[in-house]
Order: structure tokens, then sequence, then C-alpha cells
């Protein structure tokens, strides 16, 4: 059954490339086909249309023109001037002009300064649209109409002007609109040489770019089976895309995580197994001390038990702190939220701590004048004061001193301590809160300490947004600080 699973997640995998190169592909293609379905349409449904709105409009304009010229012109317009204006405008449209007065003393044709296409029937279209503008009442008409000989089509526009300087007149417009046939033939030759190369050349750049697009994410995928082998050396190259990119260095930076938590688990297994096994191995020494040797000599005896209570002591105090990091971790431990003065918790700690004084040691608390109320768990800030304490006693070696201070910085309250340890080396500064890295590794006796106090402390300043770090040089000493706001 595995095996066949195992197949049948490999075909679909293939299954998936395959369908985003061949999308890919089809979609730049669809692109094409229908880019030149759109030029076919427009061709032959809308062209002529489009050709005779557009010479409508510039029939339009060029009969405003001259209608402007001629009302607003003023008295000093000279005939010349006047029929120079017509000329260029006729020039410029292709577009005859007759121009008349509505009494019937003059009229104007535009032919007489430049040369323009006139059909047999202008006469018969000029009266046409005469007898429209006095019928309809209205300033201005429009008709197309077909030629007599050719078929071809002409537009007419005509306007009824007024002048307070000259009389009224009826202006006329007519646009030979040229047939389309001829044009048309060429263009969809044209046309269909054009689609005949977009559509190859489509179909070529089409499949290279969904090649292109498509490689890197199917090296991502094999590369990504290695992965999940736990291959974790395998890198991630992008292509020439940033979204692709990004997706490379994010799976780099999860092949980078996996291997680092990969390495933390081999070293916990490691680390759990050596400090279970060493306080086991006490237990079952001195249990069979007791049971071969001092069973009969009370002084003995009750050595070899206070030997077994220890490391009793030692593997609850283990078990018990695997147990609140992994509750942490997994979120279903819950922080008991109250006001406390932050000070007054932290002294009762270090209270705790005086007895090491007979060691050696010197132990200084340095508040800050009056309490120092914060939001938090009272408890579990007390946990991670005395984790980090603890901490700082363990490994102060020679020079054993210990300062628990607080300070306010800009409406927040830094918690430190200090000692004048062995030191911690930059390199293991950031590694620090990590379960497991502990400080034996640096000389000091691994016999002592579970090595999860610093990444228990980090868990439980998390949960209260805290702000917290390590300032360390080897040989010199460790400050480990953390800071919440102060209640207002």
């Amino acid at each position: 059954m595995k095996t066949e699973t195992e197949k049948t997640v490999k075909q679909e995998k293939g299954r998936s490339v395959s369908t985003l190169r061949g999308r890919l592909a089809t979609s730049f293609i669809i692109f094409a086909v229908l880019l030149m379905a759109l030029l076919w349409i427009f061709q032959a449904v809308f062209l002529d249309r489009y050709y005779e709105l557009s010479m409508s409009r510039r029939c339009s304009k060029a009969v405003s023109s001259v209608c402007d010229y001629y009302a607003s012109g003023g008295p000093d317009i000279s005939y010349d001037s006047f029929m120079s204006f017509l000329g260029e405008k006729t020039e410029a449209n292709d577009i005859y002009f007759w121009i008349e007065s509505t009494d019937g003393t003059f009229n104007i044709s535009s032919s007489e300064v430049q040369t323009v296409r006139i059909r047999a029937n202008t006469r018969q279209l000029i009266a046409q649209a005469r007898n429209m503008l006095k019928q309809s009442g209205q300033e201005e008409v429009s008709f197309t109409a077909r030629g007599p000989m050719d078929g071809g089509k002409d537009y007419i526009y005509a306007r009824y002007v007024e002048s307070e300087d000259r009389n009224p007149v009826y202006i006329y417009a007519i646009a030979t609109l040229t047939p389309m046939g001829p044009a048309v033939g060429i263009l969809r030759s044209q046309l269909l040489i054009v689609t005949a190369i977009a559509l190859i050349v489509g179909i070529v750049v089409a499949r290279f770019t969904a090649k292109r697009l498509a490689r890197p994410i199917s090296d991502m995928e094999k590369k990504a089976r290695e992965l999940a082998k736990g291959n974790y050396d395998v890198s991630f190259e992008g292509g020439d895309y940033k979204e692709i990119s990004d997706l490379a260095e994010t799976l780099n930076q999860a092949a980078a995580d996996l291997k680092a938590s990969d390495a933390l688990q081999k070293d916990l297994i490691a680390n759990v197994s050596h400090d279970l096994r060493t306080p086991l191995t006490m237990i079952k020494s001195y249990a069979e001390l007791i049971r071969d040797i001092s069973g009969d000599d009370p002084k003995k005896r009750e050595e070899h038990l206070e030997v077994i209570i220890n490391e009793t002591d030692r593997l609850d105090e283990l078990v018990g702190d695997i147990l609140t990091l992994s509750k942490m971790q997994a979120g279903v431990m819950e922080m008991e939220m109250t006001d406390f003065d932050i000070q007054e918790a932290g002294e009762s700690v270090l209270s705790t701590y005086k007895v090491m004084e007979n060691e050696g040691f010197t132990i200084s608390f340095r508040p800050v004048p009056g309490p120092v109320m914060v939001h938090g768990d009272r408890h579990r800030i007390q946990q991670v004061i005395a984790n980090l304490l603890s901490n700082a006693v363990r490994y102060s070696k020679d020079r054993k001193d210990v300062v628990l201070s607080f300070s306010r910085s800009g409406g927040r309250i830094v918690c430190s301590v200090e000692d004048k340890g062995i030191g911690i080396a930059e390199e293991d500064l950031e590694k620090i809160w990590n379960r497991y890295q502990k400080a034996s590794k640096q000389g000091a006796r691994s016999t002592q300490g579970t090595g999860l106090g610093l990444s228990i402390a980090s868990e439980i300043l998390q949960k209260h947004d805290a702000e917290y770090g390590v300032e360390s040089k080897p040989g010199e000493g460790s400050r480990f600080w953390f800071s919440l706001p102060v209640n207002k």
C-alpha cells in the first residue's frame, strides 16, 4: 500500500509540473489567437463603419471651421480671402464645398479654387440636402448616398449659417467615401500572412517562455524531494523572475532551518539521554551498594540514600523542565496575568540565593526607588529571574560576584543579572537561548543544570512580549537582561 501511495504522489507531482508548463504555453497561444481573431473581426465587421464614422467627423469639423470663418469673419473679410480659406479646407480634407445664399442671389463652389472630385449627381445631392434643411427646420443635416455609376458612397453634410455682416447661407460639404473593397482585399492578404507569422512566433515564444518559467520550479520540486528524504544540503536556485527567486530563497532558508532543527533534535536526544543515564546509573550503583555493602551500616546507608535522593531530584527537575518547555511551545500553558511589583518579586527570588554567600559568593541587589508595578505572571517572571541567577551562579567560577539590578528606560523597567564568570563566545550569543545550548561546552561542569533554563526563560518572556538579550565577553562575564513596560 505504501509503495502505491508513493507512486501515486509521484504521478500527481509529475502531472502538476507538466500541467504548469502546458498551461503557460496554452495561455500564450490562446492570447495570440485571440489577438489575431480580434484583428480579423475588426477588419471584417467594423472597418467600413469606422471609416464612415471617421469621415463624418472630419467633414463635420471642416464645415464647422468654414461656418465660423463666414459667420465671425467681420465686415472686412474679402471674397479672395474667403475663397483662399475654402480652398485650403478642400485640399486638406478632400471635400467639395458648395455655398449658396438662402435667397438664391449668389453661390460659391470650392472647385473654383481647388481641384476636387465631383460626381454627376452632386446637384441632386445638394438639392436633397436643401429640402431636408427646409423641411426639418434644423440647422444641420447629414446622410450618405450611393453614386449612380460606380456604386460608391458619398457623405453629405449641410448646415444653415447666419451672420450679422452677411446674408444667411447654406453650406454643403460632400465627401466621397472611397470604396474599401480593394483595400480590404489587400489588407486581408497581408493580415493572413501576419496571422500565420504571429501564430508561429507565438507558439515558439510560448513554448520557450513556458519552459523557462517551469524549469526552475521543476528543479525546485526535484530538490524538495531530496529535502523530504532528509538531505538538508540541497540548494534551491531561482530563475529570472523575482517571485521564483523569492521562493528559492524561502526554500533555502527552510532547508537551513530544518538542518538546524535536525541537528538540535539529535543534540537534544543525546543530551537528554546523557542527563537521564547519569542519574539513573548513580541511582542503580548506590542502590547496589546499599544492597551489597552498606545495608547494615546506618551511616553509609544514609550517605548512599542521600545520593539516590539527590539524583532522583535531578531527574525530577529535568523531566519537569522538559514538560514545562513543551507545554509553553505547544501553547497549552496559560499565563496568570496580574499587576505586581517586579522589584519585590525579584528580591524574593534573590533571598533564596543568599545561602550561596557561605560558598564565597557575593550576591548584590540594586533596585530603583519605589515600587515598580508591571503586568504579567508573577510566578513565571520569578522563574525567569531564578533561571538567570542559577545560570550566573553556575558559571561564575573563581570570581563569584552576582548582581541583580533594576533600571528604568523610557517607560520600561529593565531587570539585569550580571556575573564575572566564564562568559560566552560571540558566535554563541544568538544560540544561547536554544534548548540544551549549555555552557558546559565552554568549560563548566556538565553535571549541573538541565540545559533548559534559558530556553524556558525565553519562552516565558516571549509570552509577555518582553524585550530581552545578553551581553557577554569570554573570560569577563555575562549580563542577561529583560524589560517590561511599567504600569501607568
